[in-house]
């Protein structure tokens, strides 16, 4: 789940959007002695986020991210057991194959090809199993994200939070993610045990 789709302003407090280009923000009245970016980074409006960081750096991201490398580790293990059973019994077919007649060894093949494709298919599943669950639990962390995004927000004194990656330019100041770790970490921690359980293999 993306924080915005292009430039896009996801979340604003009382319909705030933005009226003018971040350049033209930025051309404020400083006062003598006050560096121009740290004025311009307190009246900006703008605050943006990084959301893959705020993801993957949080508490319930490193659990996901923990939870699918375990699972990886234990679907490697069952290929790598499935692999050899399938060669011994292919080593197997070609040793009977003298004491077959056609028909019996055209069967036994067939059937071999069929548990081959069978367990090919089933391995293919379970690894999209993975990234569907990666999907899920990045839908559930987002969708318990806008109300602690808010609040950061209004506690920054922003009133727009776009992603990070529709700036090309800008101020120091500008970016929130670490706040928003901070916050998901406190409101949400690691998530807790997630609602399709991810069970592979």
């Amino acid at each position: 789940m993306r924080l915005t789709a292009g430039v896009a302003v996801i979340l604003g407090a009382a319909g705030v959007t933005l009226a003018a280009p971040l350049h033209a923000q930025s051309a404020l009245e400083f006062s003598l002695g006050e560096r121009a970016d740290t004025l311009a980074a307190q009246r900006l409006l703008l605050r943006t986020v990084d959301d893959e960081r705020l993801f993957r750096a949080s508490q319930f991201g490193a659990r996901v991210a923990a939870e699918i490398e375990a699972a990886s580790r234990a679907l490697e293990a069952e290929n790598e057991r499935l692999l050899n059973e399938l060669t011994a019994r292919e080593e197997e077919l070609t040793e009977l194959r003298p004491n077959l007649s056609i028909e019996a060894f055209r069967a036994a093949a067939a059937a071999f090809d069929l548990q081959a494709e069978t367990v090919r298919r089933d391995q293919a599943e379970k690894r999209q199993r993975l990234a569907q669950f990666e999907d899920s639990e990045r839908r559930r962390f987002f969708g318990q994200s806008a109300p602690v995004l808010q609040d950061v927000l209004s506690r920054s004194g922003g009133l727009v939070l776009i992603d990070a990656r529709a700036v090309i330019i800008g101020v120091p100041g500008l970016d929130m993610t670490d706040e928003a770790i901070a916050a998901m970490d406190a409101a949400i921690g690691d998530g807790g045990a997630p609602p399709f359980p991810l069970s592979v293999p």
